[in-house]
């Protein structure tokens, strides 16, 4: 039976469908994923692995390590821990993703966008547009970080306490024991672990958040109101309010380079290196033997470039509108 019929439903009848799939999804099979690897986070916590996370989470939070120690500590915690337990969390983590937001997406797009595929575009293939898209993605993790602030701001990190039971500790801890089960370790090297926790992901939210809700959030408004509801999506179901405006600021810049840009590849690339900039940035802490922070202090040149990356993309915008046609 063809189901072509759904293509011609009203934009709010697919808005409605596609909100109650996605997070019915996340829901469904992320309670199942987390039944297949809860014997072994079981196993992490109440092991001695366990306590040394939770004392690793309070020293980091009282600023009694700095972030090359902090990884140092977590790759001894990897080697202590059975690799087949942290191998068997990592797949479980891969086949979610492809689950929930590849497969998800394509089915959606199949069934309520005209052009179903096609809608995605990668029209453009400015090489000049490839290089901002890399620029751009290695100065938006500053300011998506500093975005977190607003948080303390108007009390997301209590409410999310009250509503959860989350607190600040928690949240590290719970930071902690991913690094542990999704960073490189004897038995899985640093290319899949990219290839798992950077371009899996990368392609699967992009194809979600970018490709199918924002267009869809688009032909009810506008693009500016799509590129902000789709963020908005984006931020929530990370399920992490004290990151909440880090992914709604990372979402709204991908958004505007995709609907700037025409070409998904552009959010798909900074969406990547956004995630793989954690897998170097162990690596490099693990292969270095001064002390050190990895992080800089506060100055304007990511915004700057932020904002000079974003122009490039608006000016191309302006001078080809006729391949967002």
């Amino acid at each position: 039976m063809s189901l072509n019929h759904l293509k011609s439903w009203p934009i709010n009848q697919k808005i409605i469908v596609s909100m109650v799939t996605l997070v019915f999804s996340i829901l469904v099979f992320g309670g199942i994923a987390g039944l297949f690897i809860q014997e072994e986070i079981n196993f992490i916590e109440d092991s001695s692995v366990g306590s040394r996370v939770t004392q690793l989470a309070q020293d980091q939070l009282d600023k009694k390590v700095n972030d090359i120690d902090f990884f140092k500590e977590i790759q001894q915690l990897i080697q202590e821990t059975d690799s087949s337990i942290l191998n068997k969390a990592f797949y479980v983590q891969i086949a979610y993703n492809l689950v929930v937001f590849m497969g998800l997406s394509l089915v959606l797009l199949k069934l309520f966008q005209v052009n179903e595929l096609k809608s995605l575009t990668f029209k453009n293939k400015s090489v000049l547009l490839f290089l901002v898209a890399f620029v751009l993605a290695m100065n938006v993790p500053q300011v998506g970080s500093d975005a977190t602030y607003i948080n303390e701001m108007i009390g997301l990190d209590a409410l999310q306490e009250s509503l959860l039971g989350i607190d600040t500790l928690s949240d590290k801890e719970s930071l902690i024991s991913q690094y542990i089960l999704l960073l490189p370790n004897v038995d899985r090297g640093w290319i899949i672990t990219l290839i798992g926790l950077a371009l899996i992901p990368a392609i699967g939210e992009e194809l979600m958040f970018r490709g199918y809700l924002m267009n869809l959030f688009s032909q009810k408004s506008n693009y500016h109101n799509g590129i902000a509801l789709s963020a908005l999506v984006f931020a929530f179901v990370h399920f992490n309010f004290s990151n909440f405006f880090y992914y709604f600021v990372l979402g709204v810049v991908m958004g505007y380079v995709y609907y700037w840009g025409r070409n998904l590849l552009f959010p798909i690339i900074i969406h990547f290196i956004n995630n793989a900039l954690v897998v170097f940035g162990y690596l490099y802490a693990i292969s270095n033997e001064v002390s050190e922070e990895l992080n800089y202090s506060y100055t304007l040149m990511p915004y700057i470039t932020l904002g000079l990356s974003l122009l490039i993309f608006y000016l191309n915008h302006k001078r080809n509108k006729h391949i967002i046609q």
